[in-house]
């Protein structure tokens, strides 16, 4: 599908009473909403390593999601790995549960490529017995997962959390940050930051990338940098499409501004991105500060951890 047109169904649902059930029916038919939880578990399973790197066990952990989406995919996995408690926040109620019993069968029924997917990163006996769990449950539903201690709170807001200080040991999000503000992502992070516990991790995985060409290959992932922020608000201003546009050393920001120190962090630049600048395609005044790797940056992962507790655990 043409970018053009995707921005003109998303600005309209958004617009549309009842708009958000029109576009999830649209994304279950045309789109890439369905219930394989395999399109996330990968990257689930690669940000567990890089954590268990820098000393974060999955065992025993009170970990909180920003940003749930249709299918609670990542909690699921916390939950198989041992996690004592999933908090999994997000400002719009779109949990879909007849997508997510579906998914959860999905996995029972891959059971043993879970197991190879995080090897070394979980007990054998405790995968089984929470796959067992797992298998146990009536549905998919926000009430039903509240057996194996994974709360879903929606509407909520992950920058004003109920929580008391020091409560968590992972802060997580899986291409989320670049659908929020600038503002709220400080926000975000400032809350994480009080309630994460002083050895506790923050941990997200961010697409910089313009998202429209993820299904229109006819346009580079850095398209909407031509774009003044007027002329981006008017194609992506809504709730289906907004993306923040913020380059890698900007959000890299927000985090140290917030009270973290970045223990790691991963970047993936895009080659063709860098060729279409290099043949002249036009980059928008707003980003002209940044240079051609930053521009570039679709991929980006930060690890990070309370400032005062960094490399000394």
């Amino acid at each position: 599908m043409r970018w053009t047109h995707k921005a003109k169904i998303q600005k309209a649902c958004a617009l549309l009473p009842g708009g958000d059930i029109l576009y999830r029916q649209i994304q279950r038919r045309y789109g890439r909403l369905n219930p394989d939880p395999f399109k996330r578990l990968p990257q689930h399973a690669a940000m567990l390593r890089r954590l268990a790197d820098l000393g974060f066990r999955a065992e025993g952990a009170r970990c909180l999601e920003v940003g749930t989406g249709h299918l609670p995919i990542a909690p699921l996995a916390f939950f198989l790995l041992g996690a004592d408690e999933v908090v999994t926040v997000d400002l719009h109620r779109r949990l879909d549960t007849e997508l997510t019993t579906a998914m959860i069968r999905r996995m029972i029924d891959a059971s043993d490529r879970i197991a190879e997917l995080y090897d070394g990163l979980v007990d054998p006996s405790v995968l089984n017995e929470r796959l067992a769990a797992l298998d146990s449950l009536p549905s998919g539903s926000p009430y039903d997962l509240q057996a194996l201690n994974v709360h879903y709170a929606a509407p909520g807001d992950a920058a004003r959390m109920p929580d008391e200080d020091d409560t968590f040991d992972l802060s997580f999000s899986m291409t989320v940050l670049e659908h929020v503000t600038p503002p709220a992502i400080a926000a975000i992070l400032a809350e994480a930051r009080r309630v994460l516990k002083p050895t506790g991790f923050a941990a997200h995985l961010i697409d910089p990338s313009d998202h429209f060409a993820h299904q229109d290959a006819t346009i580079t992932r850095i398209n909407f940098l031509r774009f003044s922020e007027r002329e981006w608000q008017r194609v992506g201003g809504n709730e289906f499409s907004y993306c923040n546009r913020l380059r890698a050393p900007d959000l890299e920001r927000l985090f140290t501004d917030a009270g973290f120190a970045i223990e790691r962090r991963l970047r993936t630049v895009d080659e063709r991105s860098v060729a279409a600048v290099e043949r002249g395609f036009p980059i928008h005044p707003d980003y002209v500060d940044h240079d051609l790797e930053d521009l570039c940056t679709t991929e980006l992962e930060i690890y990070a951890r309370p400032r005062a507790h960094a490399n000394s655990g």
